[in-house]
């Protein structure tokens, strides 16, 4: 062989086995995501239920409460998390380490200085939580208690998730999951004892939450130090000017972010309210099912956005549509079996999961759930509306569906005739109108497409969830499972029914291709191995 011919084939075999590693790294990356996702389905299918029988269902509903209320903090930290990774990736990529260090450390002294800002609104906050909110009597003072704990619990997760950036510039993804589940077990542990050795409190909850944060932030210090030792804490790196950048970029996100808290979590605050500890309570427990689903669908997202990414920086617009679509309408097949079933089987799931006595909230929870599969499939849109750099609108009309949101729920609730229902309408219809018409309708705008290119893709998510729901009722019509075995094996049927159909009837033969390369399974890394040998 000549010497010319060997060099080329071993950069070839080298860059076989570089994006073999490439290719394994990332099916870890997506495994430990589905991992992290399930372990928290399994804790809060597990620790509701535990919860309510220690605190009752109006002590329990101050704990979806506060965290509702706390989040809206985020949106004063937004705007540095969501640039630090960018500015920070890109100095370490040039090998910048005097800037990386200014970035790392002008983001952590600038969380820290909000969060001094915070700290006498959060004291303030909880003093006049019973005052301000609707709690059960005797918890008064518990509920103080649990604002407190989850407000500095917050806090210590915002420091933590600066010193996250190391894992996520690096993509170990897999380590970074490794910190989470550990602050999760965490959380769990510490609940499970307190409420085992002492009389039931409020705010136990609270304290589980700070411990799991405090793990997170050792375990992500650990991470940070390891993957990045060439960054150092250091006061002098601060750097006003780098802060400005940072904060510059983060505006428009802050706006996205606070349309999106009055989206996702002013309805329960309307339900305390108008309705009471009690349905708070209700409500809280069976509006988990939607976050779930918002965790599930982030999850997938981390195999949609870099290919988005990379079409746009090919300019390969027709290729980056047809990726669109086809995300789009995967995306809301999926979402159509979880969201159908949990349709479907709403009586049976509550009387198993909580008891019969809760089975009043099967109605709640399908109003909660149904329009998720619809609206939450638009999510690859959002991945091209940040490529293409156009963020402002889409912020705009976040927030103002965010404000649509608030005052139809209050209007519904004050005509009172649909109680805790029509605040769940409320969210629906605000939901749709910005995720199902808006955003399909904007995105095909800034690619100079069709205005109606994107809305076929969004009838399969209807198209399944009805399907799903409809063959999932009927089940249960002829017969209604009694445990969560039955409801197991039931819902395993129709799953594997709808799969078949989905996969013989409802896709392209590119959208199975499609399929195929963005699930990393085992049998992708034993080809390539196979190849090299």
């Amino acid at each position: 062989m000549k010497p010319t011919t060997l060099t080329v084939d071993l950069a070839t075999q080298s860059c076989s086995l570089e994006t073999q590693g490439a290719r394994t790294r990332f099916a870890a990356n997506v495994s430990s995501n589905v991992g992290y996702i399930s372990a928290q389905i399994a804790v809060t299918v597990w620790l509701t239920p535990y919860l309510i029988g220690y605190l009752g269902l109006a002590g329990f509903g101050m704990i979806p409460l506060v965290n509702a209320l706390v989040s809206y903090m985020a949106v004063l930290t937004t705007a540095l998390n969501s640039a630090v990774s960018r500015f920070l990736a890109i100095d370490l990529g040039k090998g910048d380490i005097s800037a990386a260090n200014k970035t790392f450390n002008t983001a952590l002294l600038g969380l820290v200085g909000i969060i001094l800002v915070l700290s006498p609104a959060i004291f303030i906050g909880s003093w006049a939580f019973p005052s301000l909110f609707q709690v059960p009597s005797g918890w008064e003072k518990d509920a103080s208690w649990l604002f407190l704990i989850v407000a500095l619990a917050f806090l210590v997760t915002v420091i933590g998730n600066n010193f996250a950036i190391s894992p996520f510039v690096h993509s170990r993804f897999l380590l970074g999951n490794v910190v989470n589940l550990a602050g999760l077990l965490a959380r769990v542990g510490f609940i499970v004892t307190l409420f085992s050795v002492f009389s039931a409190r409020i705010w136990y909850a609270g304290g589980g939450i700070l411990v799991g944060a405090l793990v997170s932030l050792l375990g992500y210090v650990v991470l940070w130090r390891k993957l990045t030792p060439e960054l150092h804490v250091k006061v002098s790196a601060f750097d006003r000017s780098r802060l400005k950048s940072l904060m510059g970029m983060g505006g428009w996100v802050v706006v996205n972010m606070a349309g999106a808290m009055l989206l996702a979590r002013v309805d329960l605050i309307v339900v305390n309210a108008y309705f009471g500890a009690t349905m708070t309570g209700g409500y809280g427990s069976v509006a988990q099912f939607s976050l779930l689903l918002e965790y599930l669908v982030s999850a997938v997202a981390t195999t949609i956005r870099p290919v988005v990414l990379a079409k746009y920086a090919q300019q390969d617009f027709p290729g980056l549509q047809r990726l669109a679509s086809q995300a789009v309408k995967l995306l809301g097949l999926a979402l159509a079996l979880p969201v159908g079933l949990l349709c479907g089987f709403s009586h049976p799931l509550l009387v198993v999961w909580l008891g019969p006595s809760y089975d009043y909230l099967s109605t709640l929870l399908v109003v909660i759930v149904c329009h998720q599969s619809l609206n939450l499939s638009v999510r690859p849109l959002l991945d091209v509306q940040n490529a293409y750099n156009k963020v402002r609108w889409p912020g705009i009309v976040t927030l103002l569906s965010g404000g649509l949101t608030l005052v139809l729920a209050v209007l519904f609730a004050a005509w009172g005739k649909w109680g805790a229902v029509g605040v769940a309408v409320a969210g629906g219809i605000a939901w749709t109108a910005k995720n199902g018409v808006y955003i399909p309708i904007y995105t095909a705008r800034i690619m100079k497409l069709p205005w109606w290119t994107f809305l076929p893709a969004l009838s399969a998510s209807i198209i399944g969830t009805l399907f799903v729901g409809v063959v999932s009722y009927s089940a249960t019509l002829i017969k209604m499972p009694g445990n969560w075995l039955s409801l197991a094996e039931s819902g395993t049927a129709i799953s594997l029914l709808y799969a078949a159909i989905v996969w013989t009837m409802g896709l392209r033969r590119e959208e199975r291709q499609l399929l195929k390369d963005l699930l990393p399974v085992a049998i992708t890394g034993t080809r390539e191995t196979r190849s090299l040998k």
